[in-house]
């Protein structure tokens, strides 16, 4: 069963009775493309089109690039109480096919090319529908409203379940906390079918009316004219857009800019320290996760930050760091990250193979963090990432702080190999600063004065960036590739 209506929607759409002319959506010069009258009309147009190929009800599989083709989509799907399933509008067909079937979706909208000719029912408004033959159900929790697609461990699709109630929740604790609103203009840079940009971007849009400023790309030149030509107050970005930026000749004025973020992946604290450097504005630190939503926001104005602290917990949100039993350990002690919040997604599809993991507002993440006296929280690594080395336990992400540590390093990331002798190796992918030559001697120097003998990567690539995802993440595939094949790597004994 779903909703009979989206309160999300329904609120848009009240807004936009009541101030047709406000802006809506933005173009890369900072043009006005859409006011909201104009998106509502749009949204109601592309539902009356929907509603004579899908169901009420139905599960649909989204699947678009940024812009007004998809926000007008998710609109009227969630008109028609659609649960809607977003995937990475970079995601190939095969994939497409494979998140649809994960759901049981019945329907998927995409980008004609990317579809089946055969199965296209409709195409119009720079989208198309293709109906799935014999799709299997998947039961979904009541009030299901999205379906974030995430990659479990054994790379196969996997879904959490949200409804109107958490997204709302989420986007309320996220602009409260933020302190942006219905006339900050946002950068919409980070993909709409991501669970940051969902919660930062999207809902704020429908719930309460916060413009979006689509930028023609992610380029660093594109994206500075964007946030300066908008007037853009609120920008979500990932560490990348920050590094970028910081060091791009001619970046203009950003007057506007208040509340810049950054999450998906660690920033540096010298990328932090560049952009303040470059533009005056402090970069914070947001920490959130697909199954709740925002969990901690970096408030301070210092333009430099500790590694792995993410700040204190939301408004509305508490955090604990727990044991195993989930008893709650002193400030200080490193545990498991535990979120209690009203955010917190309805389930995961198919169930974690740990139970208990979420519940009824709670999230036990799979994180291992410290609080400080204060309530902040600083991120320690992932459970169960811990190498054996030789008997010893190696954690990756002390690893990696100690070689951002190193002169000439710009950023790395560290992963285990197997060994015969040792059980695993510690290896270790680094990005070295621009302008500087960095050897892999240098590297284990550095390391050999900042870690114990055995937490000294074996194996060492120096890259010029680390291969990440559209959301910031660094593609772990791929590091492994790096480190078990030949180019530009280095053993050491």
């Amino acid at each position: 069963m779903s909703e009979a209506s989206c309160p999300i929607v329904g609120r848009f759409l009240a807004l936009a009775r009541r101030a047709a002319e406000a802006p809506a959506l933005i173009g890369p010069d900072g043009e006005v493309t859409a006011t909201r009258g104009a998106l509502a009309a749009g949204i109601e147009a592309q539902r009356a089109a929907y509603v004579r190929h899908i169901p009420p009800g139905a599960t649909v599989v989204l699947s678009l690039p940024n812009g007004a083709t998809f926000v007008r989509a998710f609109a009227a799907l969630r008109l028609l109480s659609a649960r809607v399933a977003l995937v990475d509008a970079a995601s190939p067909a095969d994939e497409i096919e494979r998140s649809a079937a994960a759901v049981g979706a019945g329907w998927i909208v995409a980008a004609p090319e990317r579809l089946p000719g055969g199965a296209v029912v409709l195409a119009e408004y720079g989208s198309a529908v293709a109906a799935r033959k014999d799709a299997a159900p998947v039961v979904m929790p009541e009030f299901t409203a999205l379906l974030k697609l995430t990659s479990g461990s054994t790379g196969l699709p996997r879904a959490v379940a949200v409804g109107a109630r958490q997204l709302a929740a989420d986007t309320a604790q996220i602009m409260r906390t933020m302190g942006f609103g219905p006339g900050d203009v946002t950068a919409a840079a980070i993909p709409l079918t991501h669970s940051y940009g969902i919660g930062n971007c999207l809902i704020p849009l429908l719930l309460g009316g916060t413009p979006l400023a689509f930028p023609t790309c992610a380029l660093p030149a594109a994206l500075a004219h964007t946030l300066a030509a908008a007037r853009v107050v609120h920008f979500p970005a990932v560490p990348a857009m920050v590094r970028t930026l910081a060091t791009l000749p001619g970046l203009p004025d950003l007057p506007d800019l208040r509340v810049c973020l950054t999450a998906g992946a660690p920033l540096a604290p010298h990328d932090a320290a560049a952009f303040h450097a470059a533009t005056g504005r402090t970069v914070h630190v947001f920490y959130g996760c697909s199954e709740c939503g925002g969990i901690t926001y970096e408030r301070g104005d210092a333009p430099v930050h500790e590694a792995g602290a993410v700040g204190p917990a939301m408004d509305r949100v508490r955090v604990q760091i727990v044991d195993d039993a989930l008893r709650p350990l002193l400030a200080g002690t490193e545990g498991r990250v535990l979120v209690l919040s009203r955010a917190v997604a309805l389930a995961e599809l198919p169930p974690a193979e740990r139970p208990g993991i979420l519940g009824p507002g709670r999230f036990l993440s799979g994180d291992l963090g410290v609080l400080d006296g204060d309530g902040r929280l600083a991120l320690t690594g992932r459970v169960g990432e811990y190498l054996n080395v030789a008997g010893k336990k190696v954690h990756p992400e002390e690893v990696r702080r100690a070689l951002e540590e190193i002169p000439g390093v710009e950023s790395a990331v560290v992963a285990g190999l197997p060994d015969p002798h040792r059980g695993q190796l510690v290896a270790a992918v680094v990005v070295a600063t621009r302008g500087t030559v960095l050897t892999v001697h240098a590297v284990l120097a550095g390391c050999r004065t900042r870690l114990a003998p055995h937490k000294v990567p074996r194996r060492v690539v120096i890259v010029d960036e680390l291969p990440t995802s559209e959301r910031g993440k660094v593609r772990k595939d791929v590091v492994m590739r790096l480190l078990e094949g030949p180019g530009q790597s280095q053993t050491v004994g």
